[in-house]
């Protein structure tokens, strides 16, 4: 017996989730969306009880039949998003009582408030070392693309700037 665990009381768990409040609207609508498209490859049968689904052999099976309409990064996400999604049906089924959604609301702040966090490595003796002048920089390509330049050091010049320009550059892949 499965009760309540189709994929339409998971979708109606998701609507009640935003309409309650316990997490984003835009999150939701974002792993609803996801959830939609994976799970819409899904026979009836196999649509009875979504909680048991393996998530690696359904996506699998989505990228073979739905795959060359989405990049790899749009898969991975969609994967994540329907991961997460199941996660928080699955915690709700456990004890409804109990449950908080997975996602943590993030504080929006300015730009200029931000902190500047410095990790430290490990010396063995406890002591810790500064890490090296070295920056990250996340940049957004695409809506469902970020990439990520990690080392840059922070007095980087102009000249050093053009030369990684360059190289990304070079990897452009020319229009079919």
């Amino acid at each position: 017996m499965t009760g309540n665990r189709t994929r339409q009381d998971f979708f109606a768990f998701l609507d009640w989730m935003s309409e309650k409040g316990l997490m984003a609207k835009n999150t939701v609508i974002a792993r609803k969306a996801a959830a939609n498209k994976v799970l819409g490859i899904l026979s009836a049968d196999e649509a009875q009880d979504v909680t048991v689904l393996d998530l690696d052999t359904l996506m699998r099976r989505f990228t073979n039949l739905e795959g060359k309409a989405y990049t790899p990064g749009s898969l991975t996400t969609y994967l994540s998003r329907l991961r997460s999604a199941l996660d928080d049906f699955k915690l709700y089924l456990d004890s409804p009582l109990n449950f908080r959604p997975g996602v943590q609301q993030r504080e929006r702040r300015k730009p200029e408030a931000r902190k500047e966090t410095r990790l430290a490595a490990p010396t063995g003796s406890g002591d810790t070392v500064p890490p090296p002048a070295l920056n990250a920089l996340s940049i957004p390509i695409r809506p469902d693309t970020m990439i990520v330049i990690h080392g840059l050091p922070y007095d980087l010049n102009e000249a050093e700037a053009a030369k990684i320009a360059n190289i990304i550059r070079a990897m452009v892949t020319p229009a079919a």
